[in-house]
């Protein structure tokens, strides 16, 4: 009988184990940062070589137009690069562009939330920004909820999720057929914190990924915009905001976008104002 049992939990475990290698499969290969197979030879290193010396002699200006070009092919193929728009967002900088640089590395933390190099350029550049926006309080678990989350991307997270997940698998394998008890009471304590660990990975790897397919943040790239009650031109002026300012999306009607800043403070905007992250 005993015999039967671990036939029974052994098949149900290989099957959970299969499961677990598609679902880390399918998340490899839908990372949208991924590199396209064309760019990837030598005519790539060319081209790399010569941005990175036009870059060098202080032609800015050339870098931009050859990176908005990859950026472009890029998108036709349904590809992002959170590398290329960290490139892009520094040559904007060089050019004192100050709204296209914020623009491009707010594009580069979304698709890697966890690189210190975008987050440290994105702190530096708010101080070039006229708009000096206090944040709403906010609840401090949000905060820390957050600033967990954003360590990985999304296919980070799901890889983490996955690798716990067989690590799990193979704590049930120890805590049902090992002799010892201290190595099954490791294994049960191990598999609590694989328990929660797979909950969080997959709950921060879901969020990750619709911040990204949302797009509902967006930068102010006029010098300065008006800030209205409603989406007429008549309307009230709630407040001014100028190049370079953060935004989230809250609605659209139109040829007006209705925003939420940092403060709290809801109002609408022109389309052409602004441009979405």
């Amino acid at each position: 009988m005993m015999d039967v049992m671990k036939r029974i939990i052994l098949s149900y475990l290989f099957i959970l184990f299969a499961f677990a290698s598609s679902y880390a499969q399918d998340s490899i290969n839908t990372k949208t940062d991924s590199v396209p197979a064309a760019t990837t030879g030598a005519v790539a290193q060319n081209d790399t070589d010569k941005i990175e010396a036009m870059y060098n002699e202080g032609d800015f200006r050339k870098v931009i137009d050859a990176l908005e070009k990859e950026k472009n092919d890029k998108k036709a193929l349904g590809q992002e690069s959170a590398e290329l728009y960290y490139n892009l967002g520094n040559a904007y900088f060089r050019i004192n562009d100050i709204a296209k640089a914020r623009l491009n590395y707010e594009r580069a933390l979304l698709l890697d939330p966890g690189d210190r190099d975008t987050k440290h350029n994105i702190e530096y550049i708010m101080t070039k920004i006229e708009d000096k926006i206090p944040v709403a309080d906010t609840f401090f678990l949000n905060i820390w909820f957050n600033a967990v989350q954003n360590l990985f991307s999304s296919n980070t997270w799901a890889t983490i999720g996955v690798v716990s997940f067989i690590l799990f698998i193979v704590g049930l394998v120890l805590f049902f057929f090992s002799r010892s008890i201290f190595i099954k009471k490791t294994a049960f304590y191990t598999g609590i914190i694989l328990i929660i660990i797979i909950i969080f990975a997959n709950i921060f790897s879901f969020r990750q990924k619709s911040k990204i397919e949302r797009r509902d943040t967006a930068v102010v790239m006029a010098g300065s915009a008006s800030i209205v009650s409603s989406p007429e031109l008549n309307s009230k002026e709630l407040t001014i905001l100028h190049a370079g300012t953060k935004v989230t999306v809250t609605k659209e009607d139109r040829n007006w976008i209705e925003i939420e800043i940092e403060n709290g403070t809801i109002g609408w905007i022109q389309r052409d104002k602004l441009e979405i992250i």
